[in-house]
């Protein structure tokens, strides 16, 4: 399998420690983790838009742009799916960001993943989580969430899973969101910025990353 790169918007550390969900557990005692800082960009297009540019970048340029010239898939030559920098998402996968179904969006997703994984590095995004978050139980959103990480990476050679952002809250959503992977963090002792996260994935695919 080629490297995979996956986001899972508004998945927090607190709830799933908390939910104890089983691969999630396992992933977080067994590969490099750390927390993701974003005290600006809350909103999927804003946030995967540093992810793919690797810099602080306007999200409009991303639209401006072919899916194949944008920096991290033009470097990279990952398959986007179901990428939120436009709405219905960019990719092999689409669906609309505010009105997706969980189970649909990650039974879609999780099989391109695997299908496209096996010939071409992936970029792929889990959006309609963090809007089921405000309309069911929570340990059972994280649940399918973990099936769904048990089915998707134990196929996975490499990967870095993370999310923008942690969850609603008052408004607005928490600064921080998740980090695990394959391969350590930017810097070991500091918070992992989003645009680091794309530069990282570049590393990961042009078998430049440090282990």
């Amino acid at each position: 399998m080629k490297p995979i790169l996956l986001g899972i918007d508004s998945l927090s550390y607190s709830s799933f420690l908390k939910c104890n969900p089983r691969v999630l557990g396992t992933l977080f005692g067994s590969t490099y983790r750390g927390v993701v800082v974003n005290k600006d960009s809350k909103k999927p297009f804003a946030a995967w838009a540093k992810v793919l540019g690797m810099k602080e970048i306007p999200q409009s340029f991303l639209n401006d742009l072919k899916p194949e010239s944008i920096p991290l898939i033009e470097q990279t030559k990952a398959i986007p799916i179901n990428i939120p920098i436009t709405n219905p998402s960019m990719g092999e996968v689409s669906f609309s960001i505010t009105e997706a179904d969980l189970d649909e969006e990650l039974k879609a997703v999780g099989d391109a993943i695997l299908e496209n994984a096996k010939n071409r590095p992936v970029i792929a995004s889990i959006t309609s989580f963090e809007v089921m978050l405000s309309k069911s139980e929570k340990c059972g959103l994280y649940s399918k969430i973990d099936s769904f990480l048990g089915k998707v990476l134990s196929k996975a050679d490499d990967f870095i899973l993370f999310s923008p952002y942690g969850e609603p809250k008052g408004g607005s959503v928490e600064d921080y969101g998740i980090f695990l992977a394959s391969v350590p963090r930017p810097s070991e002792h500091e918070t992992v910025k989003l645009e680091e996260i794309g530069s990282l994935f570049n590393k990961l695919v042009k078998g430049e990353a440090f282990y």
